[in-house]
């Protein structure tokens, strides 16, 4: 018999090898599970638990990228996956890939665990469980948002089904949906107890495993709390419940406190310059190596959570339906050596087998490629090159090259085939190749063996989603430019200023009075986060999620610069000489595209104004020695000191439709950042949510952008003209899938 992956090769600490079998984790006897749990020893059925994620994430993933608006169908397309890419023949079982059970045999395995579990039980003085029932709790959360964005309205079970004549699915105890998920999972569900459990006991650790091929240490499929409620609070996005905050708290305390990586300072595009012709090629090798080519899970750095497979049949499940329906053909194989030692004056043999899953593209099996609309998202983009003096090494000047965001050529590269060159998404199987340049080896490419959940730029990016929309869009656009961290983040003072009034202006002579004033400003870091203005600032202060004290060692690029910004030393990304991807213009620019796109005319200086300053209010006169000012009648060649403090700044919140448009264009950043990983469809659902929440065209917008996919034209370009998915797409009930017929 087959044995798991999550049982055959994980060598527990202080435990010992497991040896259930496949069978026993993926397909649960439900009767054993009910009389043989003890509830004391649950390490089984826990990896049992992750074990039957293997069996719903690909479908997931793929149902998140199909209908978003960044791939299309190839004329290899199947007719199921062109079924859920055109939304039509959507009925569960009608493919492989619509399979509402897969969720909730996770669902109803969890429900049987935290019916038997003990939490009281101790060794050591420790309660040992509640980390691992926290666990459970946090992954059966994670499914039911899977579900509900799915398929919008779920029977909601927390008691474990041992039968099939209990009727759940049509009369549960309650029916989930994304605006009631995290009230139900707090009241009925006990998740307020889970994240109380992971603060105060942290999470388990099992040690490691191996898959056949490689590694995997536990603590790369542990789901985080922090991370659970960020993500429950932005999908509900109810601005009358402080979602937005709440959202932005728990990123901020993961990002802060239990993520120890950063968007690496190092992580820019490159250029190549052709001198003499001024050829310029840009490329996003350092992305490509850090997100896409990344296969090592031995400890969380960029990927934090990640569903693995196993390198061929005998170590488990192997997830190849991603890859596959990206054009590769997938093949697995083993080997087994033998060795021989001697123990207690016995020979003893020990046979070692390992896998590997090859891949190798072929155009006949590519059934989706990038959309025309990712391709022109990408080639709108303005590449920013800071050019260098080398011989000071300073920086001279600043271009803007035609040459768009360069993430998509890391992440679906040419190939060169017998038929001809094709784009082939590889976020799921790297040929560490990055570059339009060169046209790829078929033979380069190697198999991903894990499904990334969450990473660390993409924890950034939802950060600056739930800023945003919590009143902070200069911030979120910071994240998306320059980085939060103390060493870009301007800071509060004040600055003082002298004035001279002479009895004599014309022969400035005799003087008569000085005036001294002081005004509080921003002072923006050198290359820093300059568009964070002082209104801003004020509106931060006392605010726990907008400190960055301790991010001192999170040295954090903007993340963007992966894609569209170069140049040299420390004149890497955006810095102050640049002059247009800046706050004013982008946001502006894009009120004035949003306008468009609902068919009205609103200029670039009506824009501008809608955009939030901060003002000077009136002087207040002040002696900083606690005497009263000298005012009055004076006389030529007697001196005076009258010292003037400005008022703090007029702080105004930023208007709704400087939100809106913010929105948008980390929109645009999730789709350059985030293609092809199965998270694009789940997104644009969530930020139509919150435009809907805010009583703006949400509905509209999410079908606009799908609906325009495949027609040939850049962002915004002929902004009121529709796809074919429009109509459909305008009525919610269709964002959804159809639960099965039974229900």
């Amino acid at each position: 018999m087959k044995k798991s992956l999550l049982s055959l090769s994980l060598a527990l600490l202080g435990v010992g090898t497991l040896a259930t079998s496949c069978e026993d984790m993926l397909t649960p006897d439900m009767d054993r599970y009910a009389v043989d749990f003890s509830g004391k020893d649950t390490v089984n059925f826990y990896l049992g638990i992750l074990s039957n994620m293997q069996g719903m994430v690909e479908q997931n993933v793929l149902l998140g990228e199909l209908r978003g608006d960044l791939v299309k169908p190839t004329e290899y397309v199947s007719d199921s996956i062109n079924g859920i890419i055109n939304f039509s023949n959507l009925t569960d079982g009608d493919n492989a890939l619509l399979n509402r059970a897969a969720y909730y045999k996770v669902i109803n395995q969890c429900n049987f665990y935290l019916a038997k579990v003990d939490s009281t039980v101790m060794k050591n003085n420790n309660y040992y469980m509640r980390r691992e029932l926290a666990q459970v709790q946090l992954v059966r959360a994670w499914t039911y948002m899977q579900l509900v964005q799915n398929y919008g309205r779920v029977p909601f079970i927390v008691k474990p089904v041992d039968n099939a004549g209990t009727g759940w699915e049509t009369n549960p105890d309650d029916w989930a949906t994304p605006d009631n998920l995290l009230d139900l999972l707090e009241s009925k569900g006990n998740l307020r107890q889970a994240y109380a459990y992971s603060e105060a006991y942290g999470y388990p650790k099992y040690g490691k495993f191996n898959n056949g091929r490689m590694e995997f240490d536990h603590s790369m499929l542990t789901f985080n709390a922090d991370i659970i409620y960020g993500d429950l609070h932005l999908l509900r996005g109810q601005a009358g419940k402080n979602d937005y905050a709440e959202a932005a708290k728990h990123y901020h305390k993961y990002l802060d406190e239990d993520n120890n990586d950063y968007v690496s300072d190092y992580a820019t595009a490159s250029l190549t310059i052709t001198r003499g012709v001024e050829k310029y090629s840009g490329f996003a090798f350092t992305w490509g190596r850090t997100v896409v080519g990344a296969n090592s899970y031995t400890s969380p750095s960029e990927i934090r959570t990640v569903v693995p497979s196993a390198s061929n049949n005998f170590f488990g499940t192997m997830l190849t339906r991603i890859p596959q329906i990206y054009g590769f053909d997938a093949t697995s194989k083993n080997a087994t050596s033998s060795s021989t030692s001697t123990v207690d004056g016995k020979e003893k043999e020990t046979v070692t087998t390992t896998g590997e899953i090859k891949l190798l593209p072929n155009y006949r099996h590519r059934q989706v490629e990038p959309s025309v609309a990712m391709d022109r998202l990408s080639a709108a983009q303005t590449f920013v090159f800071n050019e260098g003096d080398f011989s000071s090494s300073r920086q001279k000047d600043v271009k803007y090259l035609a040459i768009g965001d360069r993430r998509l050529a890391a992440a679906a590269p040419i190939v060169q085939t017998t038929e001809g060159r094709y784009r082939f998404i590889q976020k799921f199987g790297s040929s560490n190749s990055y570059s339009d340049m060169t046209f790829v080896d078929p033979n380069s490419f190697t198999f991903r063996y894990g499904i990334p959940l969450y990473r660390t730029r993409t924890l950034y990016l939802r950060y600056a989603e739930a800023l945003n929309r919590a009143g902070f869009p200069r911030y979120a656009f910071a994240i998306l430019r320059d980085g939060l961290s103390p060493e870009t983040l301007p800071t509060e003072g004040l600055t003082e200023k002298s004035d001279t009034i002479w009895a004599d202006p014309e022969t400035k002579t005799d003087i008569a009075t000085i005036v001294k004033t002081s005004q509080l400003e921003a002072f923006p870091m050198p290359d820093g986060a300059k568009d964070i203005d002082l209104g801003s600032l004020i509106r931060s202060e006392g605010v726990s999620w907008l400190n960055f004290d301790r991010f001192a060692s999170k040295e954090n690029e903007g993340t963007r610069v992966a894609g569209a910004a170069a140049g040299f030393s420390k004149y890497q990304g955006f810095t102050d000489l640049d002059s247009v991807w800046v706050y004013e213009k982008v946001v502006a620019q894009r009120i004035v595209d949003e306008a468009a796109r609902q068919g009205h005319n609103v200029s670039l200086e009506q824009a501008s104004k809608a955009i939030a300053r901060t003002e000077t209010g009136d002087p207040v006169d002040y002696d900083p020695s606690g005497s009263e000012p000298t005012t009055g009648k004076t006389e030529a060649g007697d001196e005076y000191t009258i010292a003037y403090k400005l008022r703090p700044a007029k702080v105004f919140r930023p208007s709704a439709v400087e939100i809106a448009a913010m929105e948008t264009i980390i929109a645009d950043e999730l789709a350059l950042e985030t293609a092809f990983e199965g998270q694009r469809y789940y997104d644009l659902m969530r930020l139509a949510r919150h435009r809907n929440d805010a009583g703006e065209d949400g509905t509209s917008w999410m079908a606009w952008l799908i609906s325009r996919r495949d027609l040939d034209l850049a962002p915004y370009q002929e902004p009121t003209k529709t796809g074919a998915l429009f109509g459909k797409l305008s009525n919610m009930d269709n964002w959804y899938l159809p639960a099965p017929q039974n229900d």
